[in-house]
């Protein structure tokens, strides 16, 4: 539609980090062989975009260029996942009898991980990123814009964007989908929460 602007919030493919279930933050991993097979198969669903945004992390930046290959991808480093310092690559097994992490379980808000980054540190980079955002939809005049990120600062984006009542925790970010977000053009301009949001699965098949 004429009037509204989409961005679609969509998390990177999958790591061997993610398979085995680990804190993957600011460690610069690929993705699996399988999966970069999986995002090839399915490139028919970039071809609804006119902008592509990425966070610099090459598993984001593989993600975008295969379902975006006739796209440019714009790298915003700050659109990172947060950084879990000396947490990064461990699992809750490694870590469930920490009580360092146990507290930041119960109260990520209030606790920083040993070494890493605090929430309302990357709040503050991921609302900085997203005003990126919109400076190069404006300059392109772009209306359908992918943002290809990861599970922390979409879930972040989620709970500033949208008017559901969720926490942090409480959307669940798959990497077989990506969520809509669309704002009406006065809406868009106004930074006001969007009017609508819709799961887009991860297909071939373009969604209008």
């Amino acid at each position: 539609m004429a009037d509204t602007i989409a961005v679609t919030l969509l998390r990177h493919g999958i790591t061997k980090a993610n398979q085995e279930k680990r804190y993957i933050g600011w460690t610069d991993m690929p993705l699996v062989p399988e999966e970069i097979e999986r995002l090839q198969s399915v490139q028919g669903f970039g071809r609804q975009f006119d902008l592509c945004i990425t966070s610099d992390l090459l598993r984001a930046r593989q993600t975008a260029a295969l379902l975006c290959p006739l796209l440019e991808q714009i790298e915003i480093k700050d659109f990172r996942e947060m950084h879990f310092g000396a947490w990064e690559m461990k699992t809750y097994e490694d870590l469930k009898k920490d009580v360092r992490y146990q507290e930041w379980i119960a109260a990520p808000e209030k606790f920083t991980p040993p070494g890493g980054e605090s929430f309302q540190a990357m709040k503050q980079r991921v609302d900085a990123s997203f005003q990126k955002l919109r400076q190069e939809a404006f300059e392109r005049q772009s209306k359908n814009i992918l943002l290809v990120a990861h599970g922390g600062a979409i879930r972040y984006l989620l709970t500033k964007l949208t008017k559901k009542q969720k926490t942090l925790f409480d959307w669940e970010i798959s990497h077989d989908a990506g969520i809509r977000l669309i704002w009406k053009t006065d809406d868009w301009k106004d930074v006001q929460k969007c009017i609508s949001l819709q799961e887009v699965p991860l297909t071939a098949k373009e969604n209008g």
